[in-house]
C-alpha cells in the first residue's frame, strides 16, 4: 500500500535557464493533487520501458538520498540543482519542472523523482486597456503533462536497499557529442539493466540472426518466439533463455550456440522481472503482414490450434493460410 508522506514540485524557468525553488510541499489534501501523485508512480512501475539498478555503496548521491526522509525540502533542492545543471547544458533535453514523492510502499521507505516535461497549449486572457475588455489568445509554454499521458522520465528509489525503477530517454549531450542516457548515466552514475521492451527487443533480434544464419522461415521463428514468451512471462514472471532456446530449437545445438551467443553480444539479461501484463496487450496476438498487403491477426491461445489456422509451404515456395471452420464473419467497419 502506498502512503505519500511529502511532496514538493520545483520549477525551471526559461526565462533566466535557472530553478525556482519551493520552499513548502504541495497541498496533499487536495484531491487531484493525491491522484496525481499515484498517476507518476504507476507510470514507472507499470511500464515495460522500466529499469532496474542499484546504487553502489560508493555512489556520491547515497549520502544525499540518505537525508530524505529527515530534510525533504532542502535534499530535493540539491538534487535539483544537479539535474538541472546538466540539463540546461544541453539544449536538446526538454526543459522541465521536477516533482520529488516521498512516500511508504508497504511500510517501506521511497523517493519519487518525475520529469514533468513541458508541451505549448492555447490559452485565453482578459486584458482591460482604455476602458476596453477583450478576451485575447495566448501561448501558455509550460503545461505539464496530465495524469493520463506518459512520462518520458522518473524514477522511485527503495531508501533502505538503494535499487531504483527508472524510466528515461536518450538526449544528445553536446560535451560528449552522442545521445546517452543521462538521467542515470550523469544524473545517478550509474547504469542500470535493460528493460523488459529492451530485452524482449533484444531477444528479437538474436532470433532473427539466427534464422537468417541458418535459412529458417524468419515469419514462423518470430511467431514461436513470442509464443515462448508469452508462456515464460505467465508461467514463471522472467524471461527464461534457456525455455526460448529450447522452444524454438529442441536438440539444434548449433542454432541454440548462434542464438546464445547473439543475446550475450546485445546485451540480455537472463530471468529479470517479467510479466505478460506489463509487456502489453501487443502481447496477445499474433500479427502477421502478408506481401499482398493483407494484415492477420490471431489470439495467441489460438494461434497453434490447428482447427483454427494453418499455414501451408507450397511446392512453388510460396505459403498459404488456411482459416478454418468460421460460422459467423464480422466486418469491423
Amino acid at each position: 500500500m502506498i502512503y505519500i508522506k511529502e511532496a514538493i514540485l520545483h520549477i525551471f524557468d526559461l526565462n533566466s535557464n535557472e530553478p525556482i525553488f519551493s520552499f513548502a510541499g504541495l497541498d496533499l489534501t487536495e484531491k487531484f493533487t493525491f491522484d496525481y501523485l499515484h498517476a507518476m508512480i504507476e507510470k514507472v512501475e507499470d511500464s515495460d520501458n522500466m529499469k532496474t539498478g542499484i546504487l553502489t555503496e560508493n555512489n556520491p548521491l547515497n549520502q544525499t538520498f540518505s537525508t530524505i526522509p529527515t530534510d525533504f525540502i532542502e535534499t530535493t533542492k540539491t538534487l535539483t540543482e544537479k539535474f538541472f545543471s546538466i540539463t540546461k547544458l544541453n539544449p536538446e533535453i526538454p526543459p522541465a519542472d521536477l516533482l520529488f514523492v516521498y512516500f511508504t510502499l508497504d511500510e517501506v521507505p521511497q523517493l519519487g523523482l518525475f520529469k514533468l516535461n513541458y508541451s505549448d497549449s492555447i490559452t485565453h486572457y482578459v486584458s482591460y486597456e482604455e476602458e476596453t475588455l477583450t478576451n485575447q489568445l495566448i501561448i501558455n509554454r509550460s503545461i505539464l503533462p496530465s495524469a493520463r499521458q506518459a512520462i518520458q522520465e522518473g524514477m522511485v528509489l527503495n531508501l533502505n536497499t538503494m535499487e531504483y525503477h527508472v524510466i528515461e530517454k536518450k538526449h544528445l549531450i553536446d560535451e560528449l557529442a552522442e545521445k546517452i542516457y543521462y538521467f542515470t548515466e550523469l544524473f545517478l552514475e550509474d547504469k542500470p539493466q535493460p528493460s523488459l521492451k529492451e530485452n524482449i527487443s533484444i531477444i528479437k533480434k538474436a532470433v532473427q540472426k539466427t534464422s537468417k544464419a541458418f535459412d529458417d522461415e524468419e515469419f514462423q521463428v518470430l511467431a514461436d518466439t513470442k509464443d515462448a514468451l508469452v508462456h515464460s512471462m505467465t508461467e514463471e514472471n522472467v524471461i527464461d533463455n534457456q525455455v526460448i532456446a529450447e522452444t524454438l530449437y529442441g536438440d539444434n545445438h548449433a542454432k541454440k550456440e548462434k542464438f546464445f551467443e547473439e543475446i550475450k553480444e546485445l546485451g540480455y539479461v537472463d530471468r529479470a522481472p517479467a510479466e505478460v501484463t506489463v509487456a502489453g496487450p501487443k502481447y496477445s496476438k499474433q500479427k502477421f503482414r502478408l506481401d499482398n498487403g493483407i494484415e492477420i491477426s490471431i489470439p495467441i491461445e489460438l494461434y497453434r490450434d490447428p482447427d483454427v489456422v494453418e499455414f501451408i509451404n507450397n511446392p512453388d515456395g510460396t505459403t498459404s493460410v488456411m482459416i478454418k471452420n468460421i460460422e459467423k464473419i464480422k466486418n469491423l467497419f
